[in-house]
């Protein structure tokens, strides 16, 4: 399979069922995402449409044309639990669609499943992770905003069309955001959330709000304060944690 014909990246790591990221990324620029790379699995998630290629782009220039042409499958026993690495490749659209109702025809990618104890000590495994994380990187932002829109009721001026999903129920909701809050405070790349509201503003209730970030010392707070009306402060301040989360990339 050639770069050229790729129009969809699926990345995916499990660890004993759950889903610690899962991120499918388009060249037509569809991008759907649940998942920071911690556990528990989040339940909220985006499907964004933003046009262009923007995240499909770096991850395919980083891609041996090697690991094209002889895919993966690696599999060892898993007495101490497990992590599953996966990452596919699809292109060649038998029905002319190369969104999410593409009949693709061509297929190749890597599947390696590990004890969590494993001694397995394979290059495949550097470029499994950096490439899962250099697409949550490139994606953080907007799936940051997909958070504050399901949470928070607060739609950022920057968002793409987005199909937001999420649990039903606010306390699910409450507990999938502490979660998401968590695992991005603790996260081994030590992602600082605090410039993700730059440059934009938040519309809550038909009110445009600027927001502002704490996230120092292991904690996050974000305040929503509301444009042009004196004497009015709109404030929601997350729940500041310093747990950190029990499996992690």
């Amino acid at each position: 399979m050639k770069k050229q014909e790729i129009e969809l990246i699926i990345l995916k790591v499990t660890a004993d069922g759950q889903e610690a990221i899962n991120m499918k990324i388009y060249k037509n620029g569809t991008t759907c995402r649940y998942g920071v790379g911690g556990l528990p699995q989040l339940g909220v998630s985006g499907m964004g449409f933003v046009n262009d290629s923007r995240f499909f782009d770096p991850i395919i220039e980083k891609i041996p044309q090697d690991v094209l042409d002889k895919p993966i499958n690696y599999e060892e026993e898993t007495p101490n639990g497990y992590l599953e690495y996966v990452i596919a490749f699809y292109g060649v659209s038998k029905n002319g669609e190369t969104g999410e109702r593409a009949d693709w025809e061509k297929s190749t990618g890597i599947r390696v499943k590990v004890d969590q104890q494993t001694t397995f000590n394979h290059p495949i495994m550097g470029l499994l992770d950096g490439l899962t994380m250099e697409a949550a990187e490139l994606t953080n932002e907007w799936y940051f905003d997909v958070f504050m829109s399901a949470k928070w009721k607060a739609k950022s001026s920057t968002m793409p069309e987005t199909i937001i999903g999420q649990p039903k129920t606010e306390q699910e909701i409450h507990n999938d955001y502490d979660n998401y809050i968590n695992q991005m405070t603790f996260s081994a790349r030590k992602w600082d959330m605090s410039g993700f509201v730059n440059g934009k503003t938040y519309e809550k209730d038909g009110i445009s709000h600027k927001a502002t970030i704490n996230n120092a010392n292991d904690t996050f707070s974000i305040n929503f304060s509301p444009i042009g009306i004196e004497n009015k402060e709109d404030k929601v301040k997350s729940k500041e944690t310093k747990k950190k989360p029990w499996w992690k990339f």
